[in-house]
């Protein structure tokens, strides 16, 4: 190791250092309102391996597109800045903080997707408050992890009462 171009780096190897195709073998996950569907059956080393991976800017413009949604409303989600959405490009990793919260969020409308089977009609169900969620709106609840849990929760008691 005489050269210095030639020692490595200890630790996890920075985004400008990792080889294009690493984060992702070929298309990305999460691309298509199909994938979104399709994540609630998923394995959930799958989903923790996406975690770990990064979700990429063009994922979460995808995302946001099948959602329905805008950048103030997905950023309030994530608890990240609007400004801070926009400064990612392209294939731009988002960290794993907000990459792994993303996927909680994806969860719950996987879920909804698959049992009210409109996204339409899903979509506005979050939007209108809710009873049984003390007359809270399910999407401003997604605002924090407890309340993606409890919308998560309340579709799953909506799914047992519909069987």
């Amino acid at each position: 190791m005489d050269n210095a171009s030639e020692k490595r780096r200890r630790g996890r190897p920075r985004k400008t250092e990792r080889p294009e195709g690493e984060v992702h073998v070929g298309e990305l996950p999460l691309m298509t309102y199909e994938d979104v569907v399709d994540l609630r059956a998923a394995l959930f080393t799958k989903k923790i391996d996406l975690g770990k991976s990064g979700i990429t800017k063009e994922q979460l413009t995808r995302l946001k597109e099948i959602f329905g949604l805008d950048y103030d409303t997905l950023s309030a989600m994530l608890a990240v800045t609007n400004r801070a959405l926009h400064l990612k490009k392209g294939r731009d990793l988002l960290n794993r903080g907000i990459s792994e919260r993303i996927i909680a969020i994806a969860e719950v409308f996987s879920l909804g997707y698959n049992m009210f089977r409109d996204r339409e009609v899903f979509h506005t169900w979050l939007r209108a408050p809710r009873r049984s969620l003390g007359g809270l709106v399910p999407l401003h609840l997604m605002e924090s992890l407890a309340g993606v849990e409890e919308v998560k929760l309340e579709l799953l008691r909506l799914d047992e009462f519909m069987l």
